[in-house]
């Protein structure tokens, strides 16, 4: 259970209140600069902030960094690191009790031998979210992890994100392909100038939608599947 009450960071975020239990995949909504990436970060504990985060009950700030690590983990939108290393260094170095890749849906097997900084954008993606299941936390962050990826290895991701959910770990993530959150995602929460708008569940609540946006925004389910329309 991930609870978390009247977060405020900064300036950027004021009084975020939701929860999320085993199994549900939380999905961030809003425009550039709506504090999408910040509140993953606090949620984390990667940043200082005011309120509380829990996890199974415990709160965040008390937990030793060795038990934060496998509770709650954060694929970035950017990470670089300062000095060159390859895909099997960057997993041996930030994977407590690395031994290896076994399953690889990712293709990251290919890529062990190359120097990080040297990889496509969707090639880092890759990396790093093999890195978060190899480290397996009970909550995963998830910041764009849509973003660069070929259409196939979306669906891929899609069917991580899933398996996911069935293990019944909480996921939250991000993405500005709306349709991706909306297929994936069985609650949302809408972020406006660093305020919650909206949280609940997705079909509860996806017809507001276009009150983060500042434009219509029509939400249509067809076969299935959701279309964005203007």
């Amino acid at each position: 259970m991930l609870e978390v009450n009247v977060l405020s960071y900064s300036e950027i975020l004021k009084d975020i209140s939701f929860s999320a239990k085993r199994g549900d995949v939380v999905g961030l909504l809003g425009k550039n600069g709506a504090g999408k990436t910040t509140l993953l970060r606090v949620t984390g504990g990667f940043l200082d902030f005011e309120g509380y985060v829990k996890i199974g009950g415990k709160d965040i700030k008390e937990l030793p960094p060795e038990e934060r690590v496998k509770a709650v983990n954060y694929l970035p939108q950017n990470f670089e690191i300062p000095f060159p290393l390859t895909v099997e260094e960057l997993l041996r170095v930030t994977v407590p009790g690395y031994s290896g890749i076994k399953k690889d849906k990712l293709g990251v097997g290919k890529l062990l031998t190359r120097f990080f900084h040297t990889l496509s954008g969707g090639e880092r993606i890759k990396v790093l979210i093999k890195r978060l299941l190899l480290i397996d936390p009970e909550i995963y962050l998830l910041d764009e992890p849509s973003a660069y990826l070929d259409p196939d290895l979306t669906a891929v991701l899609e069917d991580v994100v899933a398996e996911l959910k069935q293990r019944r770990k909480i996921v939250i993530l991000t993405s500005h392909d709306l349709p991706f959150l909306l297929r994936n995602c069985n609650l949302l929460l809408g972020l406006k100038n660093g305020r919650m708008v909206f949280f609940g569940r997705r079909d509860d609540v996806v017809g507001r939608i276009k009150e983060l946006f500042e434009t219509e925004l029509k939400v249509e389910r067809i076969n299935g599947e959701f279309l964005i329309r203007r």
